[in-house]
């Protein structure tokens, strides 16, 4: 499991003049105090870096004595990295610093406002998100990562798109006339008639390219067949294979003002609300964490 500092106020950072060794780290640090809310000390030497916790002898006071450390990620262990356009104090976006450097079992990250964090043995929650576009940016994409960006309260989420273009699920041989769901999309079929149901034009014998609902309004409006793709996502989720896990997260129209969940699988409503979206990405982090764990915790040396 990662390990997060519950507040960047926890972790402390010092330039040190000994070895990033256990030995020489525990002298060092016992011999001073440190404020009562330090719990983890970067340290930093020669241009590598270290991480400690510190093990106090109280709490209320304003400043503690240090009673032993643990090491908790050697140099050699540990990255520091620069990411200003980062917010330390959301496990999601330490895991995106995290993903650049992967073989580093500890990443410190000094991002915005200065702030210095950090994510150890970093195992964020691997959420496939499966979209249709156009439009552009791929919207559940797009929420997803909007609602990421701020979420400091979920563990760290690693996001990690698929977004399917509608224009690929075309035939080769296209058909002259395509019915879409709305304009709104803005997507073309070069070489055929586009009509927009949403705009409720004359009957043509057309091939309507959309999902479940689409086709009850077209059969509300129009009656009788029509020849139709699918572009559901639950129908495209199918020929997608989660690893264990990890989860998957998809919108489905049929549902308005709730979320589903099934197996690895999260829907959320196709016109979602970003309180919907954090449900479903609580739901998602439930839905991972409920599974066999897959990476054994990393063993520290304490003093």
């Amino acid at each position: 499991m990662s390990t997060f500092p519950d507040r960047y106020r926890e972790v402390s950072v010092a330039d040190v003049d000994v070895p990033l060794e256990i030995e020489a780290l525990r002298a060092l640090l016992t011999s001073r105090p440190v404020y009562r809310r330090t719990r983890y000390i970067v340290v930093r030497h020669g241009g590598a870096a270290a991480l400690v916790e510190v093990i106090t002898t109280t709490s209320t006071a304003l400043f503690s004595d240090v009673a032993g450390i643990r090491l908790l990620a050697g140099p050699q262990e540990t990255a520091y990295v620069h990411r200003p356009e980062l917010d330390t104090g959301v496990p999601s976006q330490l895991a995106r610093a995290a993903a650049d450097v992967p073989d580093a079992r500890c990443v410190v990250v000094e991002g915005r406002y200065g702030h210095v964090s950090f994510l150890l043995d970093p195992s964020p929650v691997r959420l496939h998100v499966l979209d249709v576009a156009p439009p552009w940016p791929a919207k559940l994409v797009d929420q997803v990562e909007r609602v990421l960006e701020t979420a400091e309260d979920l563990p760290a989420v690693l996001s990690l798109p698929q977004v399917v273009e509608l224009s690929t699920l075309l035939p080769v041989e296209r058909s002259p006339h395509y019915l879409l769901q709305c304009r709104g999309g803005g997507m073309e079929v070069p070489g055929a008639a586009v009509s927009y149901l949403d705009e409720v034009p004359p009957r043509a014998d057309w091939t309507l390219l959309g999902c479940a609902r689409s086709r009850a309004i077209h059969d509300f409006l129009y009656g009788g067949p029509v020849p139709q793709i699918d572009t559901c996502p639950r129908t495209l989720a199918r020929g997608i294979d989660v690893p264990a896990g990890e989860v998957l997260l998809i919108k489905c129209c049929l549902l308005e003002e709730h979320i589903e969940t099934q197996d690895q699988t999260v829907v959320v409503p196709w016109g979602a609300s970003f309180q919907h979206l954090r449900d479903g990405l609580t739901a998602a982090v439930e839905r991972a964490t409920e599974q066999p764990e897959t990476v054994a915790a990393a063993t520290v040396e304490q003093s």
